[in-house]
C-alpha cells in the first residue's frame, strides 16, 4: 500500500501543470545565459529560442504586467516538457510559502540569480532548439586588444591570462574607439605590455577560445572620446596574493563558498590560513586577506585589529563578509557602524503562544531584494544600476561616508521570499557592498553573501571586483 501511495504521489507531482507561468522569456548578459543554460543541461531541461517577436506577461524587473520585444538573444523555458514542474519551482517570480516558519531560504528565482532580464508569460512561447556558435577571428598584431568586463565569465578569462603572465590592463573610465564603446571595467591587452613574450598571440587567442571571449583588435592608443590608453585612468593590473583565513572563528560553509569560487571556478591560486597560526603569519607576504563570515567577538582583539590596521594602512586589502564586519563595526579606525534601531522593549506584552509569529517580524529568511548600484565605483565595474541582493537575515550597516557600491534605499518589501514588518525597517537605507579608504590600503565590505552555495550567478563578480578592480586610486 506504500508503494502504491508513493508512485501516485511521484505521478501526481507530475501530471500537475495547473501553472500560472507555462513559458519564461530570458534575456540579457550572454555569458550569464550562457551559464544557465549549462545548469539546464545538468538537470535535463529543456529550453530553445522564442519564435515570437513579442511576450505579454509578468516582468521581474518591474513587478509590473505589459507586452515586451523579445531580442534575438533570447532563450525561452517552458513548463511544457518532462521536468515542467521543476521550471516551475525554480522560476517562478515568487515562490508560494504555506508557512513563513522555516529553516532555509524562501527565495531562489534563477532569473534574479543570474541577472536576467525575465518575462513570466501564462501562454506557452513557441521556440526552437537551433543555436549558433561563435566564429573567432585570427588575432592580429594590433596595438591592443580589447575585451568587456561584466560576468564572472570575463574574471575566469582575466585569471587564465594572468596564469600565463599575460600583462592586462583596465579602464577606470569609460571610452569609445574604432566606433566601439566600453564601460568602466574593460580589460586592455596590449602588445607593448607582452613584448617579451614570443607566443603572446598564440597563448591570447587560446585562451579566447576557451572562454568565448570577442577580442577587438585597437590599431592605437588614442581614444575617440574618454581616457587614452596612456592616461593614468588606465591601470595595469596587478596579479594579486590572496588569503583567506580559515577555522574558528569563521563559518566553514562560508569558508567553503570562497575555496570553492578560488580554485574550481576561478582557478586562481590562493593560501589558506588557519586561526591556530594565523598570528604567526607575515602578513606583507600577501596583498589581500578575506575574512568569512563568522562570529569573531573574542578573536578580534585589540591586538589583532591593531595588525590588520597597520597592514592595511601600509597598502593591504582586508575583505570583510558578513559577520566579520560586525566585529569591525565601532572599532578605532573602520568606519562601519551597526544601523541603531529605536528601542521598543517598553511596548505592550505579547501572548507567550505567540512568541515564534512576533520573532519572524525581526527576521529574513533568505529573500530577494532590489538594491541600487553605483557602476561608476570599482566594486559594481560591470553591472547595470540595480543588483537583486539575497539576504540572509536581519544584518544592517549604515552608509559609509563615501565608498557605497551597492546599498538599499527606502524601505521595501522582498521582491520574493519571506521578510518581516521589522526586519524591513532595520534593513532600510543600508549598505550591501562599499569600500573605505585607510591610508595606502582598503577594506572591501560584503555585507551580503555574493557567492552563496555557489548558485548566486550574478553576485560573483562582485567578488572578483573585490579581488581585481578595486584600487585606492579610485
Amino acid at each position: 500500500k506504500k508503494v502504491e501511495e508513493l508512485n501516485t504521489a511521484f505521478k501526481d507531482f507530475f501530471n500537475n501543470k495547473n501553472f500560472t507561468y507555462n513559458s519564461y522569456v530570458l534575456s540579457g548578459n550572454p555569458d550569464n545565459l550562457s551559464a544557465l543554460k549549462k545548469l539546464l543541461d545538468k538537470h535535463e531541461i529543456e529550453y530553445g529560442i522564442p519564435k515570437a517577436k513579442t511576450v505579454k506577461g509578468y516582468r521581474y524587473h518591474t513587478g509590473t504586467t505589459d507586452t515586451e520585444t523579445i531580442p534575438n538573444t533570447a532563450m525561452v523555458v517552458s513548463t511544457d516538457q518532462p521536468k515542467g514542474t521543476m521550471v516551475k519551482v525554480l522560476f517562478e517570480p515568487k515562490a508560494k510559502l504555506s508557512d513563513s516558519l522555516t529553516y532555509d531560504i524562501t527565495a531562489w528565482s534563477l532569473p534574479y540569480a543570474y541577472g536576467l532580464n525575465t518575462v513570466a508569460s501564462a501562454t506557452i512561447v513557441k521556440s526552437e532548439t537551433a543555436y549558433s556558435k561563435p566564429v573567432f577571428k585570427p588575432l592580429s598584431d594590433a596595438y591592443a586588444h580589447i575585451a568587456d568586463w561584466n560576468s564572472i565569465t570575463d574574471a575566469k578569462f582575466l585569471a587564465a591570462l594572468f596564469k600565463e603572465k599575460i600583462k592586462v590592463r583596465t579602464a577606470y573610465a569609460p571610452f569609445s574607439i574604432g566606433g566601439n564603446s566600453y564601460q568602466r571595467g574593460s580589460l586592455i591587452i596590449t602588445r607593448s605590455d607582452n613584448h617579451q613574450k614570443k607566443d603572446f598571440l598564440k597563448k591570447l587567442s587560446q585562451i579566447a577560445r576557451a572562454f568565448n571571449k570577442e577580442l577587438t583588435p585597437a590599431t592605437t592608443g588614442f581614444v575617440d572620446s574618454g581616457k587614452d590608453f596612456g592616461s593614468s585612468y588606465i591601470r595595469l593590473l596587478k596579479q594579486p596574493k590572496i588569503a583567506v583565513l580559515s577555522g574558528k572563528p569563521s563559518s566553514s560553509l562560508r569558508f567553503g563558498e570562497i575555496w570553492h569560487f578560488f580554485e574550481q571556478q576561478l582557478q586562481y591560486p590562493v593560501t589558506i590560513i588557519d586561526t591556530d597560526y594565523a598570528d604567526t603569519l607575515s602578513w606583507d607576504d600577501y596583498d589581500i586577506m578575506i575574512l568569512p563570515d563568522g562570529s569573531y567577538g573574542n578573536y578580534l582583539n585589540q591586538t589583532r585589529l591593531k595588525k590588520i590596521r597597520e597592514w592595511v594602512s601600509a597598502g593591504g586589502k582586508l575583505v570583510a563578509m558578513g559577520g566579520a564586519i560586525s566585529n569591525l563595526s565601532g572599532k578605532n579606525g573602520f568606519g562601519i557602524a551597526t544601523k541603531k534601531m529605536n528601542n521598543d522593549s517598553l511596548s505592550k506584552p505579547k501572548p507567550h503562544k505567540n512568541r515564534q509569529r512576533e520573532f519572524i517580524k525581526s527576521t529574513i529568511t533568505g529573500a530577494i531584494f532590489k538594491a541600487k548600484v553605483d557602476n561608476t565605483h570599482p566594486l559594481a565595474f560591470g553591472y547595470d544600476d540595480v543588483y537583486y541582493t539575497l539576504k540572509l537575515g536581519n544584518r544592517a550597516f549604515d552608509y559609509l561616508k563615501v565608498g557605497n557600491a551597492v546599498y538599499l534605499e527606502g524601505e521595501q518589501a522582498a521582491v520574493s521570499g519571506f521578510a518581516g514588518s521589522k526586519a524591513q525597517k532595520r534593513i532600510a537605507n543600508t549598505l550591501i557592498f562599499g569600500t573605505e579608504v585607510q591610508g595606502k590600503g582598503q577594506v572591501v565590505y560584503m555585507v551580503d553573501n555574493p557567492l552563496f552555495r555557489g548558485f548566486w550567478e550574478n553576485g560573483k563578480l562582485f567578488f572578483a571586483n573585490a579581488i581585481f578592480m578595486t584600487n585606492v586610486a579610485f
